[in-house]
């Protein structure tokens, strides 16, 4: 059966290029220059095709995030700032993957400052007293809305990586299982909760976070994330809770 390579060329436009050394091994990058143009393409190599023919492939842009949210005001300009430094990195970290970059909305501060306060002007008259990061993208986010909102934050985190006693909440993944935990004693019953991660996909992590903050008789107030999938339908495993997302 032949083996007929199949390349792809991408064109990125406005993002910053990164070495091919600093891109997942397996799929080479190489980054040049059209003829004539000052805009920098990448061409990545896809796995070989077995036994199709040999058909070109048009070019497929790099896909930037540019949809707001149904909660979300969408003729607020900071929904497109923000979207628009979110980069989405094909077959990261695995083929298949359309992975959500958001250390590009780092590297913007006003993008990353229009994110926290978009966060902020929701949540501080709803008298939060706890805001729950997922580990680990959790972690950037949680604690700027934390100290916004005269909250604490509370790590959600992998097994043994909290040194004190906790309190753990298994879930599912697609092939098995993991586990959340969380320092007994760092929320008390009656406590309003805010969980935040940077996205939500299948929603696995957010209902485990959920689920082990009401064990503690925490009420979770809702779950906030920069990006939804909605094609994964993450938001179905939330049961009642409410979830508030920029981006989609």
């Amino acid at each position: 059966m032949a083996v007929i390579p199949c390349p792809l060329v991408l064109k990125i436009s406005g993002a910053k290029i990164v070495p091919q050394s600093n891109y997942h091994s397996g799929n080479s990058v190489k980054i040049k220059l059209l003829p004539n143009t000052e805009t920098p393409i990448a061409i990545r190599k896809t796995p070989p095709i077995h036994g199709r023919a040999n058909t070109p492939r048009p070019l497929q842009p790099i896909r930037f995030l540019h949809m707001a949210a149904q909660n979300v005001d969408s003729t607020d300009d900071r929904i497109s700032r923000i979207s628009s430094s979110i980069r989405v990195i094909p077959d990261f970290p695995k083929p298949g993957i359309m992975f959500q970059d958001i250390t590009t909305l780092l590297l913007d501060p006003k993008a990353f400052k229009d994110t926290i306060d978009l966060f902020v002007e929701r949540y501080k008259d709803q008298n939060i007293n706890v805001v729950a990061g997922i580990e680990a993208r959790g972690f950037i986010f949680g604690p700027p809305i934390a100290l916004a909102i005269g909250a604490k934050f509370v790590p959600m985190r992998k097994p043994k990586k909290l040194p004190g006693e906790v309190i753990s909440e298994e879930y599912s993944l697609e092939y098995g299982t993991d586990i959340m935990e969380m320092h007994v004693g760092a929320v008390q019953a009656g406590e309003r909760a805010l969980v935040v991660d940077d996205l939500i996909a299948t929603g696995g992590t957010l209902s485990a976070a959920i689920r082990l903050l009401e064990r503690v008789g925490v009420d979770v107030v809702e779950c906030a994330c920069v990006i939804e999938l909605p094609e994964l339908k993450g938001r179905n495993r939330l049961g009642d809770k409410p979830l508030f997302v920029l981006v989609t």
